[in-house]
Parts: C-alpha cells; sequence; structure tokens
C-alpha cells in the first residue's frame, strides 16, 4: 500500500496557457445551448441531454476527447481510452479538460455530469447538488438550510451507473476497466459513498476537500463498514483540503479530511494507493483547481 501525505503549494506548468483557455472554454459554454449528440462550437467536445426518471431531473453530459483520438469502430479496437467522469457541473469538468489539454501526452475521455432544464440548458441549483450527492438525509441541515433535503446519492449512482456510462462505454472508444471519478465538496462526499458502497464501479477517485461533516459524520460508519467486509481495496484515492478551510469542529474540513486518511492508510489494504494532500494557501473553492490538475495527474500516472 502506497500512503503518502504532503503538504505543499502547487506550480501548476503552462498555468498562463491553461487560464487563457479555461476562460475561453467556461465563456463559451457559458452561452451555448446544446441537445443530445449535437457537436458544439469546440472540437472533439460533444454534449448529450439525459433524463432521470427517479430523480425527475435533466443532465448534461459533456464529453471532452482528446487530441488524435479513434474513434470505436469495434468493441476489440485498440487503443482504448481512459474515462475521468467530473461532477459538480461545467466548469469543473471544462477545468479538467483545459488541464489535461495543455497535457501533450494526455489520452483521456473526460465526461462532465451536470444539470439541465428539458430543452439543453444548463441550470445551477444547490437544492440540486444536496439531493443527488449526499447519501443520507441530515436533519440539522434541513432545519438550518433553504438548500433543500439530501439522501438521494444511490439513486444519483444508479443513474451513472446504468444510464450514463453504458451510453458513453457504447458511443466512444472507452476502456471500460480505467475510469476515474473526480468530485469537490458534497461531490467529494459522493466520490467517497461510491468508493465504500460500489467499488467496482471506479478504479481510481479524486476526492477534494469532501463534505465529511454529513449527517453527523455517516461517511465514517460506511468506510468502517467496508472495512469490516473486506480485506482489500484495489484502487487509487487522492484526497485534497486547502489549508484554510475550517480546520476543527464538527465541521472541519482538514480535520475531517485527515481523520479519514489516516483510517483508510490503518486498514493497511495492500493493494490501495492512497495520498493525501493539504494545499497551502487554498480555500474551500481555489483548491478545487489546485486538486483536479494534481488529483488527476498522481492516480493516473503513480
Amino acid at each position: 500500500m502506497i500512503y503518502s501525505i504532503f503538504k505543499f503549494r502547487l506550480k501548476i506548468r503552462n498555468l498562463q496557457k491553461a487560464v487563457i483557455l479555461i476562460i475561453g472554454m467556461v465563456a463559451v459554454f457559458g452561452f451555448t445551448e446544446v441537445k443530445s449528440q449535437e457537436q458544439v462550437s469546440l472540437q472533439n467536445t460533444a454534449t448529450h441531454l439525459f433524463y432521470s426518471e427517479k430523480l425527475q431531473q435533466y443532465y448534461l453530459i459533456d464529453v471532452f476527447l482528446p487530441k488524435g483520438y479513434q474513434p470505436k469502430e469495434s468493441e476489440y479496437q485498440f487503443p482504448k481510452y481512459p474515462v475521468i467522469y467530473v461532477l459538480n457541473s461545467r466548469p469543473n469538468a471544462v477545468m479538467a479538460a483545459t488541464m489535461r489539454h495543455v497535457s501533450e501526452l494526455s489520452r483521456e475521455i473526460i465526461v462532465g455530469i451536470g444539470f439541465a432544464d428539458k430543452d439543453g440548458n444548463p441550470v445551477g441549483s444547490f437544492a440540486n447538488y444536496t439531493r443527488d450527492l449526499t447519501p443520507t438525509a441530515d436533519n440539522d441541515w434541513e432545519q438550518a438550510s433553504t438548500a433543500g433535503s439530501g439522501g438521494s446519492a444511490e439513486d444519483f449512482f444508479q443513474f451513472i451507473d446504468n444510464k450514463v456510462k453504458p451510453f458513453i462505454n457504447k458511443t466512444y472508444n472507452v476502456n471500460k476497466y480505467n475510469q476515474t471519478l473526480v468530485g469537490h465538496s458534497f461531490a467529494g462526499l459522493f466520490g467517497l459513498y461510491v468508493l465504500f458502497n460500489h467499488n467496482d464501479s471506479f478504479n481510481r477517485y479524486v476526492i477534494a476537500s469532501p463534505s465529511l461533516w454529513w449527517d453527523d459524520k455517516v461517511i465514517f460508519k460506511m468506510e468502517e463498514d467496508y472495512s469490516n467486509t473486506h480485506s482489500s481495496m484495489d484502487k487509487k484515492v487522492f484526497i485534497s483540503v486547502g489549508s484554510n478551510e475550517l480546520k476543527s469542529g464538527p465541521q472541519g474540513m482538514i480535520d475531517n479530511a485527515k481523520e479519514l486518511a489516516d483510517k483508510l492508510g490503518s486498514r493497511n489494504y495492500s493493494d490501495l494507493d492512497l495520498w493525501f494532500n493539504i494545499f497551502e494557501d487554498e480555500t474551500h473553492l481555489s483548491v478545487v483547481a489546485i486538486s483536479i490538475q494534481e488529483g488527476i495527474e498522481t492516480v493516473l500516472t503513480k
């Protein structure tokens, strides 16, 4: 098992180029309407519109293809491309695609999952995030917040696993056995829920500033349940947090993240590669870009 703890300030290579690309891509996506299987104005990018009957929600599935992508012609065609699924709607997927685009060696297909209306227009709603990305209801949250109720993570996972992934596997030339899940905040919590409850779905996880405090830290119980029934965890898991986030207390992002990383490290899974990073001078929001850049690079290459 690899268990590494880092605390450093990341210097992103080609930062100026990356920032320019991010701004340009966000500008395009912010004002472009797309429907299922229409090609958008960015090269090697497509968007598809899905609907979940269970959640009664439309979703935009953005697909970013790498340079030199070879379309799928048969099940036996090689090479096949790894897939990176990015949650938390378009900005994070655009960021991941841009950063990988800067790397000339990038060969991954990036799939962003975000909310939409019935006409395919992107929409943002904290209530939607709360509903889809949290595994249980949290009474304290519901009493203190106007951002809706939680507890539909299982339904959202089933939507991804039964609708989105089969479509991506059928439509694109992907490696079904090399798949990464990326999530921040509530989406980081969702990623851990998938890791502990649907361990065969993804190979690699990038978990940025996960909301581990949710429902009296219920995710720790799920981790314990997993450890009681499994002797291995053949995954690569990257967990990160910003040094300027809340450190301690019930909602202490730093202490909670370190506690979870320590617990995973203490299980002595021989086949688990685990990294825990505290990024200096980063907040809950600013840590996203660095976590995506470093996290994807780490789980794919180390």
